[in-house]
């Protein structure tokens, strides 16, 4: 049975060099992904983040639920006098597709049209937070596996144990990172978004929850589909994402030792040196058989 290397040697010292890389990279995607998930369920599943409590608001341009009942109507032989008591929308409504609603003069009002009335402050941190937490997370898994695979690569040069640990390791921290890849922009078709999703893409999703048009909304199969996303996919990658973690524990582990190995095998041995053993002890040539050693 292969013996485990010394804490202290040059595979040692390499191998928890490897192991802190690794653990600090795995912190960091754990910290990413719990992030995206805890921004999307706020989202979707709280008015926080919402001015007034209100997920939908009318889109620029059209006039102000609060402002309704104090403004002139926008009528056709009125439409001017309208202009002139809204200034600060007078770009909009002149760029804007117009409707009239029953016999002529009557009140125009524009097209459906809605958006997001996010608070400046919300918008703002997302903007800034989901790009850096999907490009940090995806860098993360990236290395995490490219680390994996040097430790193993070091394992089998120094013939300790803990291979097979590390193997099955290596193998789903590659799974992890197929399901980390933003595969929604690499290849637009391909049936399997990534985990991480990115601001637009979470914009798109809460615009077809909350903006869809009455009685034109999203089906239960659809909402069950968005919560699967960005709910039940991110808890399968973190479940991978421990396995990845665990196995790679046990695989160093074993190739290490116990930290009080270092107490018991004594100062480790360069190569090429003859004055001591790993135990710390002399080293020599074998009694010959049958001869007794003092």
């Amino acid at each position: 049975m292969a013996a485990p290397v010394h804490p202290y040697g040059d595979y040692g010292v390499a191998l928890r060099t490897l192991r802190s890389g690794r653990n600090l990279l795995g912190y960091l995607l754990f910290v990413c992904v719990i992030l995206q998930l805890v921004g999307f369920l706020l989202m979707r599943f709280t008015t926080q983040p919402y001015w007034r409590g209100q997920p939908a608001r009318l889109a620029q341009g059209s006039v102000p639920r609060h402002l309704g009942s104090s403004l002139p109507a926008i009528t056709v032989s009125g439409r001017s006098q309208a202009q002139a008591a809204l200034p600060r929308w007078r770009g909009d409504f002149r760029d804007r597709t117009f409707r009239a609603d029953g016999l002529s003069g009557a009140v125009l009002r524009p097209w459906y049209g809605r958006k997001l009335n996010l608070r400046p402050q919300w918008a703002l941190t997302y903007q800034l937070l989901v790009p850096l937490t999907q490009w940090l997370g995806l860098l993360a898994a990236a290395s995490q596996a490219s680390l994996i695979f040097i430790c193993l690569l070091v394992v089998l040069v120094a013939q300790a144990p803990g291979v097979a640990h590390l193997t099955r390791s290596l193998i789903w921290s590659v799974i992890l990172l197929f399901i980390i890849l933003p595969w929604q922009y690499v290849l637009p078709h391909f049936p399997i978004p990534g985990i991480l999703y990115g601001w637009h893409e979470l914009r798109h999703t809460l615009g077809l929850v909350f903006l869809s048009p009455p009685g034109a909304g999203i089906g239960v199969d659809q909402r069950v589909l968005i919560v699967a996303r960005y709910v039940l996919w991110p808890v399968l990658g973190l479940v991978v994402m421990l396995v990845t973690a665990e196995r790679f524990r046990a695989g160093v582990r074993l190739a290490i030792g116990h930290p009080l190995q270092s107490l018991m095998l004594g100062t480790p041995r360069t190569p090429g040196d003859s004055t001591g053993s790993a135990s710390g002890g002399p080293s020599g040539p074998p009694p010959a058989a049958g001869k007794v050693t003092l």
